[in-house]
């Protein structure tokens, strides 16, 4: 039997510091489950939101803010709002 488990690509998280994260390679996969400790999270999180970052001069979106935790958020808060926009429509 064929056993898939889903992974979520990751790089080293190096001078990250808006939460914790765990400790890895410089190029992996981290395997996702209900297992996860809290660091592990937080790399998940580190990587989707950074995998989810937008410039707001390519595409017209509000600005980035200024604060760090809200400028790397920005993407996701922004994605958030245009699927809430798809669903209203």
């Amino acid at each position: 039997m064929i056993a898939l488990q889903p992974v979520l690509e990751i790089s080293a998280s190096d001078g990250f510091t808006l939460w914790p994260v765990a400790e890895s390679m410089p190029y992996g996969f981290l395997p996702l489950s209900g297992a996860l400790d809290a660091a592990e999270v937080g790399t998940a999180v580190m990587r989707i939101a950074d995998a989810n970052s937008i410039d707001p001069e390519e595409d017209g979106s509000p600005p980035r803010p200024a604060d760090p935790l809200g400028g790397y958020l920005h993407g996701l808060r922004l994605l958030q709002r245009a699927g809430r926009a798809a669903r209203l429509a």
